[in-house]
């Protein structure tokens, strides 16, 4: 009697939760084919990038764009301690981007900045792992950034 009970509890639960209408926001496709895509600067950011920005991209979209950007990278001190050592340096990331619609000929263009700072380490091995974090969540948000942008201004 006790273990019927939980059963059919179960199921009913399971019903529910499988039936709540949950759907993914990006499930519908692209609106944009990227034919183009011309990333200048930092080897490592440019390539995460543009694997990042070709997964919005849908060959069969009508909207066809080309895309040019050029990013730099730059390291400054951010805190020295009073014996004068640093002790925090700041990263940031900075990118124009050039976006062309081929049908209408029609460029808008967009700069972006990304700041990310890091700690120094008592040795250089952990100082170096924390800067390549720094970097590396610091470009997943460009290019969080990136892909936004593109994908709005080729809704409007």
């Amino acid at each position: 009697m006790f273990m019927t009970k939980k059963f059919n509890i179960l199921i009913i639960l399971s019903i529910l939760l499988t039936s709540c209408g949950f759907k993914k926001i990006n499930l519908e496709k692209s609106l944009i084919n990227l034919q183009d895509v011309n990333i200048s600067g930092e080897n490592r950011i440019a390539y995460e990038l543009k694997n990042n920005i070709f997964l919005i991209s849908d060959v069969e979209a009508k909207n066809k764009y080309n895309l040019k950007m050029t990013i730099t990278k730059k390291k400054t001190i951010k805190i020295k301690n009073k014996n004068g050592k640093t002790s925090r340096f700041e990263l940031n990331i900075s990118s124009d981007l050039s976006l062309t619609n081929i049908n209408t000929q029609e460029i808008i263009y967009r700069s972006f900045a990304i700041n990310s700072a890091y700690d120094v380490a008592k040795n250089h091995s952990e100082t170096i792992r924390n800067e390549k974090s720094a970097l590396k969540n610091a470009t997943q948000r460009l290019s969080d950034e990136v892909t936004n942008f593109i994908i709005l201004s080729s809704t409007n």
